[in-house]
């Protein structure tokens, strides 16, 4: 197993191409393909299931491309003429709907700490978010804490409650809700995805035996946030979900007397070294996380 093995293996799973990665790395196709095809003898596992288009890492694969990508990148000149420089992005995983303000931020100032740096934002339930942690589907997670039981390196950057979001002039905005059933008068506009939000506040309708109305499942928290504005009906979500400017043109009320909080953080694998470029987009996270409460306008109760 040497260097350009890696290399050329790096470059494959990123592109999900054989033809792709030898233009990318400057070899033949029939070169990287050896490559990859040494490496699996080596390891004894098949690297990638050819079956599959696009092309898609096995669990072994998936595994190699987590230790062997800081290396590579490491011995790499990280310049705008290093190929891997340009086709090695920092993969984070989000919880469907939560991307706020504190994200892009991240992402831009990163973007200006490192210009050649790239990101892959993936999206999904938040098992799913710690199930491609565990893999090394991903760099690292933005979600919740995932508690103790679980193998993970978690390091909070700020905690964020349930709130309704409402528009300006609705009644909730006038009078906090006295409990969920008040809540349940009006027509809800909650995301698609069984998120852990929809599922409390589906269970505690169930739980106080009141019927409640869906008037739109939505795959997008801006669209959620824009039909709420329209007056469609109310939302509930997490504060650290909603982008600043939101705070402008709606009513956010706390619900942290009905629904528990959440604690919103980086999920990692524990002893798996991470790239500059995702040391580097943390440390942002970090930053950006710090100003965010100050900036907020105070939440009814």
């Amino acid at each position: 197993m040497d260097i350009k093995e890696l290399k050329s293996f790096c470059m494959v799973a990123k592109l999900a191409s054989f033809s792709k990665a030898s233009e990318a790395v400057g070899l033949g196709q029939p070169a990287v393909s050896k490559h990859v095809q040494r490496l699996e003898k080596e390891l004894g596992r098949a690297l990638f299931e050819r079956g599959m288009r696009p092309l898609r890492l096995t669990a072994a694969g998936s595994n190699l491309l987590r230790m062997a990508e800081p290396l590579v990148a490491g011995l790499e000149t990280l310049s705008s003429a290093s190929p891997l420089a340009t086709f090695m992005p920092v993969t984070v995983g989000v919880p469907h709907g939560f991307i706020g303000h504190v994200l892009p931020e991240a992402v831009r100032d990163l973007r200006n700490l490192i210009p050649t740096a790239r990101a892959r934002i993936l999206s999904g339930t938040k098992e799913e978010v710690y199930e491609l942690v565990q893999s090394g589907g991903v760099d690292f997670g933005v979600a919740p804490d995932p508690g103790p039981s679980r193998n993970f390196d978690f390091a909070p950057l700020f905690p964020s409650e349930r709130v309704l979001i409402a528009p300006r002039n609705h009644p909730l905005a006038k009078r906090a809700p006295s409990s969920l059933k008040d809540l349940a008068r009006y027509p809800l506009i909650l995301p698609r995805w069984q998120t852990e939000t929809r599922a409390l506040l589906e269970h505690e309708f169930r739980r106080l035996k009141v019927p409640y109305d869906i008037a739109v499942e939505l795959d997008s928290m801006e669209l959620l946030e824009r039909y709420v504005e329209l007056g469609v009906g109310v939302a509930v979500g997490l504060r650290g979900a909603i982008g600043t400017e939101s705070w402008m043109r709606l009513t956010v009320v706390s619900l942290a007397r009905f629904l528990p909080s959440e604690t919103i953080g980086v999920v990692s694998r524990r002893a798996l070294p991470l790239s500059e470029a995702a040391t580097a987009l943390i440390a942002r996270l970090q930053a950006a996380a710090q100003p965010a409460s100050p900036r907020k306008p105070k939440a009814r109760t």
